[in-house]
């Protein structure tokens, strides 16, 4: 009788499991570090940025297509598995997430190996910030891909913020907020983005 009660509620607990699995598939890539789930939940890569396509709003940027083809590639129609940070969700209402495979393969960290993405590090959610500042530190030095844009140089030195973790030309407003000792000097991208700050998105430097 208890093994039959317990092979029940065994049988039970995998078709949940499966019913969950299955509201995890991937029903649609938006670009390069957005994806839709089937229950129409959107998800954002945590710690990474990819290049945006274009819109009425902005120009499209480059690699944008290359990065959301490779983002299709690895999770179009595949069950992922989401593992969250300190803050779940964006401004937008997105959810926040590191995205794995059944294989384990980590999604967020293979855009980055590609040259696809770069880091985007958002206090407090630092999670996997070492894994993946070695992947883009491996990226840069082979100029994978948006290495071979993103490092042209745009000003003579950088201003970075220890606090945001970005860096702006040195008449952006954002950098003239910066307090003394949240300051950095950066002499070129390299350093920037070596040591894991992202681009300002108001300064583009």
């Amino acid at each position: 009788m208890i093994r039959r009660i317990f092979s029940i509620f065994f049988i039970l607990f995998l078709l949940f499991i499966t019913s969950y699995a299955e509201q995890l598939r991937v029903c649609w890539v938006k670009d390069g570090d957005t994806i839709v789930l089937t229950n129409g939940k959107i998800v954002r890569y945590l710690g990474i940025n990819a290049p945006e396509l274009g819109s009425i709003k902005w120009s499209e940027e480059p690699y944008a297509r290359e990065a959301l083809a490779y983002n299709i590639k690895l999770v179009k129609g595949k069950v992922v598995y989401l593992e969250t940070d300190i803050e779940k969700y964006d401004r937008y209402g997105r959810l926040l997430a590191y995205v794995f495979l059944k294989d384990g393969t980590f999604v967020n960290l293979e855009m980055v190996k590609a040259g696809y993405a770069y880091v985007l590090f958002l206090k407090p959610n630092l999670k996997y910030r070492k894994e993946l500042l070695a992947a883009q530190r491996a990226a840069m030095k082979k100029r994978k891909n948006i290495w071979q844009v993103l490092l042209k140089e745009t000003c003579t030195y950088y201003l970075g913020n220890k606090r945001s973790f970005k860096f702006h030309r040195p008449n952006c407003e954002l950098s003239k907020r910066i307090s003394r000792k949240n300051r950095i000097i950066f002499k070129n991208k390299w350093d920037a983005f070596y040591r894991g700050y992202s681009p300002c998105r108001w300064c583009m430097p």
